[in-house]
């Protein structure tokens, strides 16, 4: 059994799914479905595990159905555990939950070496990983609880717990909190960094509802056809259609894939715990078919195959091609290579560009060439260099009269991009920029100029920062008309 662990949890996949490891706590009903199927389909984090409670659906059909959901996304090799039945009557509601058509995502694949007891699953995944681990929570607290509860130093090995439930001594506890309350208050207890995600009126959730469910049903992504899928017939189009579904659980997924939803404060006499506040419905809806539509991919104009074998690179950035499409995609790597291939030369400037021009596609979703762009970065390298990164991400070129180069003003690592009536500055952050201009600092002090040996180290610093920076979080973000996804 430990064998069977151990090979499930060690083989994260190298394309996908990569970044921090992320242990799912869920009771599924249709929302923790939704949840789930929105955090299996982000490429910026692995998914190690999921573990099932009782609490909407009991722990072990609750599992069953988990496995249905790994299946029908080809996620079959994340490792499963089912937690313990808790002495507490069921909710009259179970039937929401268990009466959905879950069928239609078909027969369960149960991973190999079969399911795991929850709490020792817990244990192992936060054993074996190499970083500490996020733990998002989706039902009652019960699994987190008895694996502490057995091995408390574990606490160390898990950097966030991010929960659909309640902060300590809250007025309304919420039914997750209700159900587990010894596990509330041992969590409490534990000296986690918890961050917790409900929406303090929960008439304030956007429903799900017809119009919703055709919007995903036009998003060509295989998570959302598995939402549709289980609200389009049966119990969950009768729970459409009575407005009784809404987005809660998706929450704690949507903030977590979009850390622009609303911010969180501190819970007061309680350190380390703090609590999601200011989101829009409007945007967290957005964010739902948003983070769904995955972006058309850069098709091939004369190449037959896009290089990204190791064979087909050189021998630096050989080493690190693995783990930059891992953490950014295959998207970023396809407009990073192209820019360098027409920059002459691999620099970080060129690359962030390529980096910003992409983010500003994904905040608007839309495919190449839709996007007009003025860039604040000048004529003058190397800040200029940025602009060849903007042409290929985007798409926008000089020949199509698609992007502007506007030199009124300072210089600066800046670019607003334009689609429809919506208007999105992007800038690089000041850390960012501080970073970069200390680190060619160090080479011109270590070469003494433009030196072959300068250039040399240019391209192994410009490699570095495409991997360890994120295009989510490297720019300050302001929308400045329209409507831009979050």
């Amino acid at each position: 059994m430990l064998l069977a662990m151990f090979f499930l949890l060690a083989a994260a996949p190298v394309g996908a799914h990569s970044g921090p490891g992320v242990i799912v706590d869920t009771d599924m009903a249709a929302d923790d479905a939704r949840a789930l199927a929105l955090l299996l389909a982000s490429p910026y984090f692995h998914v190690m595990a999921v573990v099932t409670s009782d609490g909407v659906s009991p722990p072990d059909i609750g599992a069953t159905n988990v496995c249905r959901v790994l299946g029908f996304l080809k996620q079959d090799g994340v490792a499963v555990g089912i937690g313990r039945t808790l002495a507490e009557a069921a909710p009259a509601f179970r039937a929401n939950a268990t009466g959905l058509d879950w069928a239609k995502l078909g027969e369960p694949v149960v991973p190999i070496g079969g399911m795991f007891s929850a709490t020792n699953l817990i244990q192992f995944a936060l054993k074996s990983s190499a970083r500490p681990v996020i733990y998002i929570c989706l039902g009652p607290l019960t699994n987190l609880g008895d694996a502490l509860k057995q091995t408390p130093e574990l606490a160390e090995a898990i950097s966030t717990v991010l929960w659909f439930g309640a902060p300590p001594n809250a007025a309304q506890p919420g039914w997750n909190a209700r159900r587990d309350e010894a596990a509330w208050k041992q969590i409490a207890a534990a000296g986690l960094r918890v961050e917790v995600i409900r929406w303090p009126d929960e008439a304030a959730a956007p429903l799900v509802d017809k119009a919703l469910l055709d919007e995903l049903a036009a998003v060509d992504s295989p998570a959302a056809d598995l939402i549709v899928r289980l609200h389009r017939g049966g119990r969950g189009a009768e729970l459409v259609r009575a407005k009784h579904l809404r987005l809660w659980d998706d929450l704690v997924a949507l903030r977590f894939l979009n850390p622009s939803l609303g911010v969180m404060s501190p819970v007061a006499g309680q350190p380390g715990w703090s609590e999601l506040t200011g989101v829009d419905p409007l945007a967290a809806r957005r964010a739902m078919v948003a983070t769904l539509r995955m972006l058309p991919p850069r098709a091939t104009v004369i190449m037959a195959d896009f290089p990204a074998a190791p064979e087909q690179l050189l021998p630096d950035v050989r080493e690190l091609a693995t783990q930059i499409i891992a953490r950014h995609g295959l998207e970023e790597w396809k407009a990073a290579v192209l820019t360098s291939e027409l920059h002459r030369h691999l620099g970080t400037y060129s690359i962030v560009g390529a980096k910003m021009g992409l983010r500003a596609r994904e905040r608007f979703n839309v495919a190449l060439d839709e996007l007009h762009v003025e860039s604040r970065a000048g004529l003058k390298p190397p800040l200029s260099c940025v602009n060849d990164g903007l042409q290929v991400a985007t798409g926008a070129s000089l020949g199509r009269g698609t992007i502007a180069v506007v030199t009124n003003g300072p210089p600066a690592c800046e670019a607003v991009f334009s689609y429809g009536d919506g208007r999105l500055r992007l800038r690089l952050k000041p850390e960012f920029a501080k970073q970069i201009a200390a680190d060619m600092a160090e080479l011109v002090k270590r070469h003494g100029g433009t030196t072959p040996e300068y250039f040399q180290d240019v391209r192994s610093v410009s490699l570095r920062h495409w991997l360890d920076f994120d295009r989510k979080t490297m720019f300050e973000e302001t929308v400045e008309g329209g409507q831009v996804t979050p």
